[in-house]
Formats: C-alpha cells, sequence, structure tokens
C-alpha cells in the first residue's frame, strides 16, 4: 500500500488513535472518525504497560507520559490483613520497571495532541453508518478506501459488516469500580494492593496520592471499601460484567479489526487497552511493509493467549468457594513469593510476554 492510499480509521478511542499516529509516522495520512462529540470523559482504562511505553516511544508520546502519569513499583495481595506476597518489579528486566497509572481521558489527549502536530484532527460526530465492500473496494459512508480500520469497541459495526463472528462467554457476577478520593491509606502510594476477604476482593490502583481506583467483584463497591482509605469524594462510580469474545479473524481483504472490536477479555494485568493499542502498531507496520496478509495470524494467537491467561484468575477472584482461602495461604502466597515465578509472572503482568516489536528490534 503507498503512501497515497486512503485510510479511514473507524474510533477515535487510544487504539484507533495510536493506529493512526502510527500509520502517519510512517508517512500516511489517515482519517479518523468518531461517533461520540469529545474525547472520553470518563478515567475507564488505567494501566499502561512497558510494552506499550516501547511501542509510542518513536513518535514521542512516550515522554509526555512518563512526566504526566503516576508510576506503579508494584504489587501487593492479601488475604484480610495478612501479607501474602509482595511482587517489586525493581528486578524486571526492562528499561521500564513499572505500570504508569493514568486516565484514560487524559492518555486520549496526549495522543489527539501527538496526531494534532502531524496535522490529523479526529472527526468527531462522524458514524460510521454504512459499509460495503465489492470487487474489491471499500466504501464507507459512500466514500470509497483502500483500507478501513476497525477500532470500533466491543459492539464494533465494522465487525458486524463484516460477519465476523464475536464467540465467547460472559462472568455470570457484576464488578463494581470507583475512582475515590481519600485520606489515610496504610500501604505506599506506588504500590497497587489486592485484598481478599471471605466473599469477595477488593483491588486498588493509585493514579497519584490520595486519589485512585478500587475494583471489587461485588457491584455494591461502596459499602465493600477499606474502612483505613476515610473516602472522599467518589468521582467517578460504575459496576460491569467481564466478557471472554474474540473475532473469528481481524480481518478480510483490507478491512480490519483491532483492540475491543477484535477482542475483550478481564481488565486483570492492565491487558485490555494495552494489547488493543499493540494491534494497532502492528497493523500499521505491517500496512507499510506491504505485509498485511499475515496480520491474523501474527496477533490472533497472541489475543487467544491473553484471554485465557485472564479468564483463569478472574475466576479464582470471583469465586465464592470456601476452599479459596485456604488455597491462597498454602498455595498462592508461597508460590508468589518465590523469586522464580515472579520472573515469569511479572513481565506476564506488564504485558511483555507478547512478540517484541520488529520494527523497534531494526531501529
Amino acid at each position: 500500500m503507498d503512501k497515497a492510499s486512503k485510510i479511514l480509521v473507524a474510533g477515535g478511542g487510544p487504539v484507533g488513535l495510536a493506529a493512526a499516529l502510527e500509520l502517519s509516522r510512517r508517512g500516511f495520512h489517515p482519517r479518523i472518525i468518531d461517533n461520540d462529540g469529545e474525547p472520553t470523559p470518563e478515567s475507564r482504562a488505567l494501566g499502561i504497560n512497558p510494552r506499550t511505553l516501547d511501542l509510542l516511544t518513536p513518535s514521542g508520546v512516550t515522554a509526555t507520559l512518563l512526566e504526566k502519569a503516576h508510576r506503579v513499583h508494584g504489587f501487593r495481595f492479601y488475604d484480610g490483613d495478612t501479607l501474602l506476597a509482595d511482587i517489586d518489579l525493581a528486578n524486571l528486566d526492562h528499561r521500564y520497571k513499572f505500570l504508569l497509572s493514568y486516565p484514560q481521558s487524559e492518555t486520549e489527549k496526549v495522543l489527539i495532541a501527538a496526531l494534532r502536530v502531524r496535522g490529523i484532527d479526529v472527526g468527531w460526530h462522524e458514524a460510521l453508518a454504512s459499509l460495503d465492500i465489492a470487487d474489491g473496494r471499500i466504501l464507507a459512508n459512500g466514500e470509497a478506501y483502500d483500507a478501513l480500520i476497525g477500532a470500533d469497541g466491543a459492539h464494533s459495526f465494522v465487525r458486524k459488516s463484516l460477519g465476523i463472528g464475536f464467540p465467547g462467554e460472559s462472568e455470570p457476577e457484576r464488578f463494581g469500580l470507583a475512582d475515590v478520593a481519600f485520606g489515610d491509606w496504610p500501604h505506599p502510594w506506588d504500590r497497587a494492593v489486592a485484598a481478599f476477604h471471605e466473599d469477595h476482593v477488593v483491588a486498588f490502583i493509585p493514579m497519584r496520592p490520595g486519589f485512585g481506583r478500587f475494583i471489587t467483584t461485588q457491584p455494591n463497591i461502596l459499602d465493600l471499601l477499606p474502612k483505613a482509605a476515610a473516602r472522599g469524594d467518589v468521582v467517578w462510580q460504575s459496576s460491569f460484567r467481564i466478557s471472554y469474545r474474540q473475532a473469528e479473524t481481524y480481518q478480510q481483504g483490507n478491512v480490519f479489526l483491532a483492540g475491543d472490536a477484535a477482542h475483550i477479555h478481564s481488565p486483570i494485568g492492565a491487558r485490555g487497552m494495552n494489547l488493543g493499542v499493540e494491534d494497532a502498531c502492528w497493523l500499521a507496520w505491517m500496512i507499510a511493509e506491504g505485509r498485511t496478509e499475515g496480520y491474523t495470524t501474527a496477533r490472533h494467537p497472541v489475543g487467544a493467549r491473553v484471554l485465557r491467561q485472564t479468564s483463569v484468575p478472574t475466576g479464582f477472584l470471583a469465586s465464592k468457594a470456601r476452599w479459596r482461602r485456604a488455597f491462597l495461604h498454602y498455595l498462592v502466597s508461597p508460590i508468589l513469593g518465590a523469586a522464580f515465578v515472579q520472573r515469569r509472572l511479572v513481565p506476564m503482568l506488564l504485558g511483555l510476554d507478547t512478540p517484541a516489536a520488529p520494527w523497534l528490534a531494526e531501529g
């Protein structure tokens, strides 16, 4: 595909923005549209992992994120008040030995600003309403394009228009989340914390000192917040059901799927947005290299593996089985505390178990 090719990106979230940015960096001038009128006002996805930081370094976005975002240097796991494991990221064999905690709303602003420098603006209030593919021609909203990237979320219009299956299942229980300002806290502000209780789990991801996100395995989250949090204002609260679904293929001709349009899964390990950004960056590289026929082959197995990796621990967290706490004490605690286990687990938690980008190794 030459640099004059007309490429449409449907979806102005982090995945669509990253795809447009990487295409622009390679000499293309994609058009990006979104049916919303502005970037998301909600915090939504928080974690930005080292793999994403690697991928966004050439565009200059990583430098901005490192300047603005909060750094999480480790994870603590508790059974009630008993410490089970303390995972420190200091020994990670990578230049970024942390997870960035930054609201998706702010991440989108950084990506939009980087695109604007390159002369690309998001077409807000522009919904993709029609898609017709015949004889290799892509007609989107009646206009011809050489390629279309569907980064339009779990209910993707692009995927449905192509008739691509999206099989999977959902967890029966609803989870809760709340972004909360609070006072006293017994843990360092650079540590994410998960505490197991008799019938629920409460996890905390700091966004800055005195503010962060609590997530629980039950929807009534405000009733389950730790008393030590000394809760203040609740900035955003929501409940959600976790689903595991993956598109049967990520492409049909020169129409491609990326991010939630291609796969959805548990938020454990902050893999959702990050995996989508990976899709976007790989696809932009493959378009520039004329290798798009291998996109599904390259990315579908990665998505399938992440679905498997996140479903097992999520099911364990949501379980109310009586054996769970004994299992935590006698198996999980010594396993997580073992150095050799952490050497394998930490790269997975930080997204470094997926294939490294060939273009970064080349450059």
